[in-house]
């Protein structure tokens, strides 16, 4: 490793340890970081000009001369966080400006009359003028872009446009994508910590209004399959009638039969450790039910876990927000 590379190194273990004790005097970083202090001083330098981070005021001592302390910059970089999912049966648009701390400074909940993509100019380019340090817009949509273009959507007058190109072309911004349940699953996933490195975990979003949709978390990483279509089961799903009653009244909830077929298709398919069904009109005391359903077809040794979310609004946006922090992260 040569010197440039050996800085470069060092620099960025100098930036996320100051990332993540957020503020800290030199002496501090450098045993925080592993560095000499000399080491520190002239990273630390760099960090400044740059604007990553700034000096704040001077921290106690116990006696002597006070020591400098410095702050991670949170909001050099801001992004700018827009979603999309049903909500109470609605189509609603959640946007929020996020800083390089995951932290939202700007939220709002919209209901629009009609989506296509001069609602979205419409609505995101004041936020260019009220926050310029955005860097970046992170769009969570339900649906699958193959070779730039929106070719699965769940909205007519953006199928099959460059909708991503176009926009980052109007706000003069880059634009990352990720459709609705593969931010979620990943969401999930990632809440789990070091767990979801050694796991397959399904997510499955039944939306009131729409086909239903998954995500598959490989082992640490979004496994989305050669063009991006895997987990898209909504347009060839069909309910099987299971062979075995376990009574009227849940036999005739054609809901928890499809929940249930959706569950034995991934299980076969990709025998993951758990599956996480969201859904507004389920709550986690159907997931026995759902199971015992799945137990006609499967023994419960090969069954996953299943766990039952009626809001996927939390995973949803944890997904898309470490998506738009690790592409700020990335563009130093």
């Amino acid at each position: 490793m040569d010197k440039k590379d050996l800085r470069n190194k060092n620099l960025e273990l100098l930036r996320s340890c100051l990332k993540q004790v957020r503020q800290a005097t030199k002496p501090q970083l450098s045993e925080y970081a592993g560095l000499s202090v000399v080491t520190v001083n002239s990273l630390l330098h760099e960090l400044l000009l740059r604007g990553e981070a700034f000096a704040t005021d001077e921290s106690e001592s116990s006696g002597g001369r006070r020591a400098q302390t410095y702050s991670f910059n949170a909001r050099r970089s801001l992004a700018l966080i827009v979603y999309m999912h049903e909500k109470a049966g609605h189509d609603t648009v959640f946007i929020s400006v996020d800083d390089l701390l995951g932290n939202t400074i700007d939220l709002s909940e919209l209901q629009p009359e009609q989506i296509n993509f001069d609602y979205f100019c419409e609505v995101l380019s004041p936020y260019f003028k009220r926050y310029p340090q955005i860097s970046v817009v992170a769009i969570g949509l339900p649906g699958v872009v193959i070779k730039d273009k929106l070719i699965v959507i769940d909205y007519p007058q953006l199928k099959n446009t460059t909708f991503c190109r176009n926009l980052s072309a109007r706000l003069n911004c880059p634009v990352i994508f990720e459709n609705d349940i593969n931010a979620a699953v990943a969401g999930y996933a990632r809440s789990l910590g070091e767990k979801c490195r050694s796991e397959t975990i399904v997510g499955i979003y039944f939306p009131q209004n729409y086909l239903p949709g998954a995500g598959i978390f490989l082992r640490g990483v979004l496994y989305k399959g050669r063009d991006g279509i895997a987990g898209e089961i909504g347009r060839y799903f069909h309910i099987a009638k299971l062979k075995k009653k376990m009574g009227t009244a849940v036999h005739e909830n054609k809901f928890m039969q499809k929940a249930a077929q959706a569950v034995l298709l991934f299980t076969l398919t990709w025998n993951p450790d758990s599956i996480v069904i969201y859904n507004e009109k389920l709550r986690p005391i159907h997931a026995p039910i759902i199971k015992e359903l799945c137990k006609q077809e499967l023994a419960e040794e090969l069954l996953p876990k299943i766990k039952i979310k009626s809001d996927i609004y939390e995973d949803y946006g944890r997904g898309i927000r470490y998506l738009a922090t690790a592409y700020l992260d990335n563009k130093k």
